[in-house]
């Protein structure tokens, strides 16, 4: 029995040794890992500390490089506009009196070269243009202004742009509009037109034979119907763009083909501006086959029946006839040539200033009808001038003023007009542009318009004196009243006509105011009609309707003013 118990209590002391062992291991292999995760949540807390270290380094460093790379954008940017207001100045001449030029007497060679000039001034414009777009998208400075837009016209009247050309290489120009599409949509107008010129122009330089369709529909949102998606094909039966080189065409300055024909901006802005409208373009090509190019673009219903403002022949006749007080204040004697030509052309003339300054000087003590001021000046520019006048007394406050700037329009137009002025004229200055402008200039309030007999006739009777001789009054009066009668009634039928589409009656119509006009001794309003008499299909009423109304109404005026003169004259003497 005491043998049994010492053994049994031998080996209850060796099984509480072994735990006492087995716990001293446990202890110390639980500190020795408590130590180890110790540590490791040390060297995890010093990683953690290092990375947010290294994030915010990175983040930093990267607002750096974000802040130069904006600034660097926005000093070339600044370089661009201002490289561009420069190059505008010397091409607002060209522009302007190559125009003049192209309206005066030349023989065919003469008017070639004058076209040719003009036509070259004008392109350069476009490439302007084009690299101050590309700036400012990329520099994050392209504002968009949605508008309300005639979605039938704006696109027969771009098909109406490109019909010559289209005739000229034998290519048929087609317009598909599907039943889908909305009378009136929200965009961009100047910008969604930029992107559908592009198209179509490229697409009849790169097509010798065949068609250029351009179909145009809306799909509408499934949600709201009044919003959706205004898809636009330009599709052609060119060359052709091989398949490695799609992707590459919507990169700036990537021209594939002609060399000569560009820095290949123009597809890298439609899609940079598709975007910023937050919509797309794709394009599918097949080499020697044709091209495809889609656009979408998601608007919006327009329920307002918005009709774009138009000047028309009366209030057009009336500026001709009543020569408003007109004040430029414009510093570079080019311009201040130009636009006195130009002013010239329209039968008017103005004051010239220099600068804001003396703009200021002759507001305060002279009235005018209308203030057309130059932006960038010495001494005071155009925005520090507007301001002075605007906080100036009620009477110099109340001046009808118009911006002149050669900076880009669809950004500077908004700024300009929030800043007080009336309106806004690009340059280079178009004539038709300043007839338009001349034509909505309001009656300063206690302006008199003079009666027709107390102005001097502006009409020309040396037509009339070279082929009647003495009784050459006697016959002007005979068919003068017939000439205004049968113009009027005519212009009304031709306008009926275009918006119809019926090419033979404008033909016929453009033939009899032709024929019309000569037999009067009008030939620069003759050779307008000629115009409309021969490319009957390429008229639409935005082509005719700024130059030939603003000749229209200057002529009726001068006649009117004529045959007042010949009554009071044979009053006078019976």
């Amino acid at each position: 029995m005491s043998n049994d118990l010492e053994n049994q209590l031998r080996l209850a002391r060796s099984r509480a040794e072994r735990l006492k062992t087995a716990r001293d291991q446990a202890e110390i292999l639980l500190e020795q890992k408590s130590r180890e995760l110790y540590v490791l949540n040390q060297q995890l807390e010093q990683a953690q500390k290092g990375l947010e270290d290294e994030v915010k380094q990175a983040t930093y460093e990267l607002s750096v490089s974000n802040q130069r790379l904006q600034k660097t954008l926005n000093e070339r940017l600044r370089f661009i506009g201002q490289m561009s207001h420069e190059v505008r100045t010397p091409l607002n001449a060209i522009t302007g009196l190559s125009e003049l030029l192209l309206k005066t007497a030349l023989s065919s060679t003469q008017y070639d070269y004058a076209d040719t000039i003009n036509s070259a001034a004008r392109s350069l414009i476009v490439l302007l243009n084009d690299m101050l777009d590309i700036t400012k998208i990329e520099a994050g400075k392209l504002v968009l202004h949605p508008v309300d837009v005639d979605a039938v016209r704006i696109h027969r009247n771009l098909v109406s742009m490109f019909q010559l050309e289209a005739d000229e290489k034998n290519i048929e120009l087609v317009l598909e509009l599907d039943s889908s599409l909305p009378s009136f949509v929200r965009l961009d107008k100047g910008r969604y037109r930029q992107i559908l010129n592009n198209l179509v122009s490229n697409a009849i330089k790169n097509t010798d034979s065949g068609s250029v369709k351009i179909i145009v529909l809306f799909v509408p949102d499934e949600s709201n119907p009044n919003t959706g998606e205004l898809r636009v094909k330009v599709v052609d039966t060119g060359v052709g763009i091989p398949e490695e080189q799609i992707e590459k065409i919507f990169n700036a300055y990537e021209q594939l083909g002609n060399p000569q024909c560009g820095l290949g901006l123009g597809l890298a802005i439609c899609s940079q501006l598709c975007a910023l409208m937050q919509g797309g373009i794709r394009c599918h090509s097949e080499l020697g086959r044709g091209s495809v190019f889609e656009v979408w673009l998601p608007t919006e219903i327009s329920t307002s029946q918005l009709v774009e403002a138009r000047a028309s022949a009366t209030t057009i006749a009336r500026d001709t006839a009543y020569k408003p007080r007109i004040l430029v204040a414009e510093d570079n004697p080019i311009n201040q040539k130009v636009l006195s030509a130009q002013l010239a052309q329209l039968g008017q003339e103005a004051d010239m200033v220099e600068n804001g300054a003396e703009a200021l000087q002759r507001l305060q003590s002279q009235d005018y009808d209308l203030v057309l001021m130059d932006i960038i000046m010495p001494v005071m520019d155009g925005e520090q001038a507007i301001r002075a006048i605007r906080e100036g007394d009620a009477r110099i406050a109340s001046h009808y003023c118009v911006a002149l700037t050669a900076s880009n329009y669809q950004d500077q137009k908004q700024r300009l007009l929030a800043l007080g002025f009336d309106g806004f004229l690009g340059k280079p200055l178009s004539l038709n542009e300043l007839a338009t402008t001349l034509a909505q200039v309001p009656l300063r309030q206690g302006a008199v318009v003079p009666n027709d007999d107390e102005q001097p006739s502006s009409f020309d009777s040396s037509y009339f004196q070279a082929q009647f001789g003495d009784i050459w009054e006697t016959v002007f009066v005979d068919i003068a009243e017939t000439f205004l009668n049968h113009t009027e009634s005519s212009l009304v039928a031709l306008q009926s006509a275009i918006d119809a589409g019926q090419t033979d009656s404008i033909s016929k119509i453009g033939h009899s105011l032709k024929g019309a006009a000569a037999s009067m001794g009008e030939g620069p309003l003759s050779t307008l009609f000629e115009k409309i008499e021969r490319e009957p299909e390429s008229i639409q009423l935005t082509d005719w309707q700024d130059e030939v109304l603003a000749k229209w109404a200057a002529v009726s005026s001068a006649i009117r003013q004529e045959l007042t003169r010949i009554a009071n004259k044979q009053q006078a003497s019976g």
